[in-house]
């Protein structure tokens, strides 16, 4: 049993949580859960891999050790829970994910509701200790309101360390002491642990023989809680230091009154009752379902998740906003079903396309630092091109040349553009080097540029920002008289969601946005 606070991390971030989810229930939904020969394990790993959630390929593992993890970790955010006949079922909000409702709401109120003790926490593995009777995740919001606190906490010092092992309850006594370990912390460091602390704290489930270990571990599962709180969009994270996201704060707040008021879910040890009174959806106050005896899904509606499935796997990395021969070849190729079967299916759901699971990946991808930085500069190429309405062009380093990653250029308003994706996981500054070839490619900008039009302003596209990054955007510009800005993935989505909602952008506003040599804000979007 765990003394600290605890979630399982298949995935770090929650972005792939509804294609997980969908995977699981065409695997399981309905089916008793254990075979002597793993079947229902196997085929859940084989749809992880349809939707290109999970590496192709020979399973080292025979035993679906792979899927038991995935779907606890559907479990453990309210999504699913095994009935009195060991069958998997979805919850309320499980079910709104699967019929393709807005993800991010739905995540998020799980989030916030995410306590201990939980089913998932109550017993086994997973297990936490019960001196434990919280919302972590308000708990956290709790702490980053607190003024004395400055507004702020330490990932690895102070979230890992004190939060995690201190953040019992949600009283302001609770708030309160922690809130003084941290302080003090902040002064005097590691000395002011409790002496027992390793004793403590050290899980027995693993090798936490030294105060190193220990804080690794803490600090893996502090990471993995900032990336749930981020998908939120409530906090933004610097160099491991947390605040609040601009404009939130109100949000927030009204977030911390309402938990005060609503008591935590009782019956954690009754997995149906807790996972269905866990699994609301947003407003909902009761499920009234009644569950079938078996698998209620038929063979035909099993074959349309595949298809979603396949499709969905595109539409994660690329914008379909409509469905092509090209589309339909392709998920035809992915499920083995005849093409025109797949043209239908997809007819009936995604006749617009899918810009919102595009969307829904775009953040992700900012954030995962060099490991997706080509898909994140071809995302946004595929944003301004497609939804935006410019020419774009990816086109990125080619050996040792550095060259810009995306370019645009305006017909209507005969302009062009430079785009530089910085896929950081932390919040981007531009160091001298990253300066000097911007101003490279504005000098250059001749050789790269889609028309004879001139160079209008340069952005940069991050996850997040450095507070240094304003002034080093206005030296660019000073020095080469071509102004610039940056914006985040949020914001480029905020901007589309605009832009889709019948207020769309034109070239000469998207102009003056990236045009004012700071990092855009909030209000700058005239959303």
């Amino acid at each position: 049993m765990r003394n600290t606070w605890w979630v399982t991390r298949p995935k770090r971030s929650l972005v792939s949580v509804p294609q997980c989810l969908f995977a699981l229930a065409n695997a399981a939904e309905g089916i008793p859960w254990k075979t002597s020969d793993k079947t229902i394990e196997l085929e859940y790993e084989r749809q992880l891999e349809l939707g290109r959630l999970k590496a192709e390929g020979d399973r080292r593992d025979q035993g679906g050790g792979g899927a038991r993890t995935y779907r606890a970790w559907m479990k453990s955010l309210g999504l699913v829970f095994m009935d009195g006949e060991d069958r998997m079922q979805l919850t309320c909000a499980g079910e709104a994910i699967i019929s393709e409702a807005a993800p991010l709401p739905i995540l998020k109120n799980q989030v916030l509701k995410y306590q201990f003790p939980s089913a998932f926490t109550q017993k086994g593995s997973s297990a936490v200790s019960d001196r434990f009777t919280v919302r972590p995740f308000v708990f956290l919001l709790q702490l980053l309101r607190e003024p004395t606190l400055g507004g702020t906490l330490d990932e690895a010092e102070e979230v890992a360390k004190l939060v995690l092992t201190y953040g019992t309850d949600n009283t302001s006594a609770t708030v309160t002491d922690v809130v003084n370990r941290i302080l003090e912390h902040r002064t005097h460091g590691d000395t002011t642990l409790d002496p027992d602390y390793l004793a403590t704290f050290a899980s027995s489930r693993s090798k936490e023989q030294n105060l190193t270990e220990l804080f690794k571990n803490l600090k893996d599962i502090a990471n993995t809680m900032s990336n749930w709180l981020r998908y939120t969009q409530l906090i933004t994270v610097e160099r491991g230091q947390w605040s609040i996201t601009d404009g939130a704060e109100d949000e927030v707040d009204a977030i911390i009154e309402q938990a005060l008021k609503t008591p935590l879910i009782d019956h954690a040890d009754d997995e149906v009752r807790f996972q269905r009174r866990y699994g609301l959806r947003p407003g909902q106050r009761k499920d009234t379902r009644r569950l079938g005896d078996g698998r209620s899904v038929t063979s035909s509606q099993i074959q349309e998740r595949e298809v979603t499935m396949a499709f969905t796997g595109m539409a994660a990395r690329q914008i379909i906003t409509s469905i092509t021969p090209e589309v339909i070849a392709a998920v035809a190729a992915k499920t083995g079903l005849p093409e025109a079967d797949v043209e239908r299916m997809l007819a009936k759901s995604f006749q617009h396309g899918a810009l919102g699971m595009f969307i829904h990946e775009f953040a992700q991808m900012a954030t995962e630092s060099r490991k997706r930085a080509t898909e994140f500069e071809q995302a946004t190429a595929s944003i301004f091109a497609d939804v935006f309405g410019f020419q774009a062009r990816h086109i990125g380093q080619a050996g040792a040349v550095e060259r810009p990653d995306v370019v645009l250029a305006s017909t209507s308003e005969h302009y062009g553009a430079i785009l530089d994706s910085k896929a950081y996981a932390s919040g981007y500054s531009a160091r001298a080097g990253h300066r000097n070839t911007m101003r490279n490619y504005i000098e250059r900008f001749a050789d790269y540029a889609l028309t004879e039009d001139p160079v209008a302003f340069f952005a940069y596209i991050v996850s997040d920002a450095k507070k240094t990054l304003n002034g080093q955007i206005k030296a660019i510009a000073d020095q080469n008289g071509v102004p610039g800005s940056a914006i985040t993935a949020r914001d480029i989505i905020r901007m589309v969601e605009r832009h889709q909602s019948g207020r769309p952008y034109t070239h000469q506003e998207i102009r003056d946005l990236l045009s004012n040599n700071r990092t855009l804000d909030y209000q700058d979007l005239n959303l």
